[in-house]
């Protein structure tokens, strides 16, 4: 039997480069404008459902459902691959997302415990193949180095 390792409130944060950062939030007490923040954007659109979301919260055994949210309008007009695939939205989903979890009631929730979120963050790479990544570099050259 795995044990669980309890984290402080986390999100996935998945940038359009494919840059997935960790980022400490409590979804639980945070109003839509300050999600928002976490991804520099207003109007938040949310994806309670869709195949990939549901594949992976069964395939983690989560007890609650995997959501996504991002900014309808996002101040990075980049296509997110990620974001797109994970919501199958055919005209392109724009900027950072957030990946979170929320019940049967549409109350957001963090991550709480290491093994769900680092779950989470392996299905969406299974899935996603190389389109996301664990460091910011983009492969340009650096002058600094």
């Amino acid at each position: 039997m795995s044990e669980d390792h309890e984290i402080l409130p986390t999100v996935l944060v998945i940038h359009p480069s494919g840059y997935t950062e960790f980022l400490d939030a409590d979804m639980s007490s945070m109003t839509s404008s300050e999600t928002g923040t976490l991804i520099y954007g207003e109007d938040l659109e949310v994806v309670h459902s869709s195949e990939h979301l549901a594949r992976i919260t069964n395939e983690c055994g989560l007890e609650k459902n995997l959501v996504m949210c991002f900014a309808r309008k996002a101040k990075d007009t980049e296509e997110n691959y990620v974001g797109s695939m994970l919501c199958a939205e055919s005209s392109g989903v724009r900027g950072p997302i957030i990946i979170a979890l929320e019940d049967d009631e549409y109350n957001a929730f963090s991550f709480e415990n290491e093994e769900d979120i680092d779950n989470v963050f392996d299905a969406i790479d299974d899935l996603t193949g190389i389109l996301r990544r664990e460091t910011d570099d983009d492969g340009r050259y650096d002058s600094w180095s």
